[in-house]
């Protein structure tokens, strides 16, 4: 039995129709695909292009045509145009500006020879923008209208740029050294005596390998510091002003090769060493109950003596004296006859230690007569003096006096000082006791030895010229000498001390110090 077929079959006609009415619907949606994708493309690839743009011409270097890439304005263009796949795009606009808030960028690369020159410090921004214009392929089928595409991007151009580069640590490796105190001369020293110290320093890894830098040296009241020469070596100047043990130390603070080391020497300071010396005692010979002055001279010393002088002449003859520029006065009375010794003795002061000094004197009854020149005997302890009857009759003869004695000024003149003295009497006169003082420390001011060395003195006048010292005085800022010298009548002498180099800075303490031993004229001081 046949089964009846209840669905219609369907003809070739009704199935082309129906294809006909949905055929318009389906060309539409695909071209309005087509289209949407052809704006999306077209607007990717103009921001990109402009993006490409900007990132050629903000960078650093030189383009392809031999100029710096700001400037290279055919080498922005083509870095836009190689992303237009569907062809060149319609115009790229180069501009520059100086920062987002800069609201009216300028235009250039307009021709071959337009350029501009960036403000430092990367402040400076390139700006391109890249326009294309789309058409729809079919317009009025869907709403996809002609329009612009614009794409604007903007960079900082980079002028310059800081690279920096961490280097590793270096490791220096430093060599020992050895500081060692050559010399503290002198030692012992005085107060306010300058100690000249001497240091070497030594490299003990290599030996040929010489230290630089500085020394400083401390344990004085005056310190110093050394400068070390091409041989490793160097002197300075300290000075102390208490007495005692002290501890000398010289650190080196190294370079930049050498460690850093030190030493230390024992040393000893004690007051400065003095000479009392009793320049006069007048008059000399005395009478009994005749007030007799005894002039007292102190040296010594980098500073002149200060203090007293206990003057004793035995049974209750003494008397003080207050030093005034290291010389001094007091009056003795002597109411017995006979021989007495006088004692000057110097009570030192803070920086200057004691001494003492004795001169034998002789007390006649009724009216002294010495001579110009007498010697004087000492009576033995054991003669038996006879006094002179007081009927005796003493005849006296003149005595000179020398207050008229001048001295000139100090002068200098080479390595020498000098300073005449002028004796305007008819007779002579004879000098006794001699002090100097100069600048020993800083007197020679040409080169690294500042001192100056006393050599010798030298008295010349009409008669001729007499030595009265020699030597090579280097620690002393004052010495005395006591060999006389005699002034002729009317004469003028011209002392002269002489050093080991010029004397070329008077720091005006120079001072020269002379008394006169000619009997009548004890007492009387030439100073200059």
């Amino acid at each position: 039995m046949k089964l009846k077929k209840w669905t219609p079959k369907k003809s070739k006609a009704q199935a082309m129709v129906e294809f006909a009415i949905a055929l318009p619907v389906l060309m539409l949606l695909l071209y309005g695909l087509l289209e949407a994708g052809r704006l999306l493309f077209l607007y990717s690839t103009v921001v990109t292009a402009s993006r490409q743009a900007v990132r050629y011409g903000s960078a650093t270097g030189e383009g392809t045509n031999g100029v710096v890439r700001y400037n290279d304005c055919t080498g922005i263009r083509a870095a836009a145009q190689r992303v237009a796949y569907l062809g060149p795009f319609d115009t790229v606009t180069i501009r520059h500006d100086s920062g987002p808030a800069d609201t009216t960028p300028t235009p250039y690369c307009a021709g071959a020879s337009d350029t501009y020159e960036p403000s430092g410090g990367n402040a400076d921004r390139i700006s391109v923008t890249v326009s294309e214009q789309f058409q729809p392929i079919v317009p009025g089928i869907v709403p996809f209208l002609s329009r612009t595409i614009t794409a604007t991007s903007a960079r900082t151009i980079l002028v310059s740029v800081a690279i920096v580069v961490e280097q590793p640590p270096q490791i220096v490796v430093q060599d020992q050294t050895a500081t060692n105190i050559d010399f503290d001369d002198p030692d012992a020293s005085e107060l306010n005596q300058s100690v000249t110290v001497q240091v070497t320093v030594t490299d003990t890894d290599d030996p040929t390998f010489t230290p630089t830098g500085v020394v400083e040296i401390t344990g004085a009241d005056t310190n110093c510091q050394i400068t070390l020469n091409s041989n490793g070596w160097g002197s300075c100047t300290i000075i102390f002003i208490s007495s005692g043990p002290k501890t000398i130390t010289a650190d080196y603070t190294g370079d930049d090769e050498h460690l850093a080391s030190s030493d230390t020497e024992a040393h000893l300071v004690t007051l400065a060493q003095t000479v009392t010396t009793i320049v006069g005692v007048t008059p000399s010979p005395s009478t009994r109950n005749e007030d007799v002055v005894v002039t007292v001279m102190v040296t010594g010393g980098s500073t002149t003596p200060t203090g007293t002088v206990n003057v004793d002449a035995g049974g209750n003859r003494n008397c003080g004296i207050t030093l005034s520029n290291g010389v001094g006065s007091c009056t003795l009375n002597f109411n017995q006859l006979g021989n007495f010794t006088i004692a000057a003795n110097y009570n030192g002061d803070s920086t200057h230690a004691t001494s003492s000094d004795t001169q034998t004197h002789q007390v006649l009854t009724g009216t002294a007569t010495p001579s110009l020149t007498p010697t004087i005997t000492p009576i033995p302890p054991t003669a038996t003096i006879t006094p002179i009857p007081s009927t005796a009759t003493v005849t006296s003869t003149a005595v000179p006096t020398c207050s008229g004695v001048t001295p000139g000024p100090i002068t200098k003149s080479g390595n020498t000082m000098s300073m005449t003295i002028h004796n305007p009497y008819s007779y002579p006169i004879t000098t006794g006791i001699g002090n100097v003082i100069w600048n020993n420390d800083k007197g020679h001011q040409t080169g690294s030895d500042k001192s100056l060395h006393l050599q010798n003195i030298t008295v010349t006048g009409t008669t001729g010229s007499t030595t009265v010292w020699t030597g090579n005085t280097t620690n002393e800022y004052a010495m005395s000498w006591t060999t006389p010298t005699i002034i002729s009548a009317g004469d003028t002498v011209t002392i002269t001390f002489t050093f080991h180099q010029s004397y070329d800075n008077f720091d005006g303490t120079e001072s020269i110090i002379i008394n006169i031993a000619t009997n009548g004229c004890v007492g009387i001081i030439i100073q200059s």
